[in-house]
């Protein structure tokens, strides 16, 4: 039986690179970043001989694990926002533009624009998705009213 929601992992090619712009730009506090080793890394990740480096952050209500690949691992291009199993990882915010600009200081880049949401449960908001360093796919919305 499931009991509740751990946390939310992404792949990146340089978890310091990660670590650094999740900290500084996006304000998370990085607990834990250590490798991991062991035929059990193997069997979990079903990644042959994988040994990882992995950073536990935390902050603005969420647990978010990021994963670096240093062996058994292969590297490749961001999937489009539209592919099969792309994620994203999403915040609310106040003031988008301000908070986009910060973001884009900070190393990230546009995926999108910032928009109206015009439709749906959202309609009346301001939404925009950018991509960290790493290529992970940060949506940032701006609640009406």
């Amino acid at each position: 039986m499931l009991t509740s929601f751990n946390h939310v992992s992404f792949t990146v090619p340089d978890l310091d690179v990660a670590v650094r712009f999740w900290t500084q730009a996006m304000g998370l506090e990085a607990r834990d970043i250590s490798p991991r080793s062991g035929d059990w890394q193997a069997a979990v990740t079903g990644v042959p001989m994988a040994q990882l480096r992995i950073a536990h952050l935390y902050g603005r209500g969420a647990h978010l694990e990021l994963i670096e690949y240093e062996g058994g691992g292969t590297s490749g291009p961001s999937p489009s926002p539209g592919a099969t199993c792309a994620g994203h990882i999403c915040f609310e915010c106040t003031e988008i533009d301000r908070v986009w600009d910060a973001l884009m200081a900070a190393g990230a880049t546009p995926q999108g624009v910032v928009a109206a949401v015009t439709s749906g449960p959202g309609k009346g908001a301001r939404a925009a998705y950018l991509r960290d360093p790493s290529g992970i796919i940060v949506e940032l919305v701006e609640l009406a009213g």
